[in-house]
């Protein structure tokens, strides 16, 4: 089972986003995928998967936890305008 706990949140009202710095505790599993924590998170924020981009996944090599950057959008339209292609496409 995935538990997933906010380490630090920022609003960025410009880019009309929350910028979440988590902490994923993954023990007795490997790293999540995307589509698995996109799911917990939207969650954890009450928000849409489509709202969701996941920056970086950073898991220490045998650690069961992982450092997980993320940007929360008010709406997608804002993904469109903001995110760079690749991340778009990887969400």
């Amino acid at each position: 089972m995935v538990e997933v706990e906010i380490e630090q949140e920022k609003e960025n009202k410009l880019m009309h986003r929350s910028e979440l710095t988590l902490r994923v505790d993954h023990e007795g599993e490997g790293t999540p995928s995307r589509e698995e924590l996109s799911g917990e998170i939207a969650n954890l924020v009450n928000s849409s998967r489509n709202e969701i981009v996941i920056d970086k996944i950073d898991t220490a090599f045998g650690k069961e936890e992982s450092i997980v950057e993320v940007r929360v959008y008010d709406d997608e339209k804002y993904i469109e305008e903001y995110e760079r292609k690749y991340f778009q496409e990887r969400t």
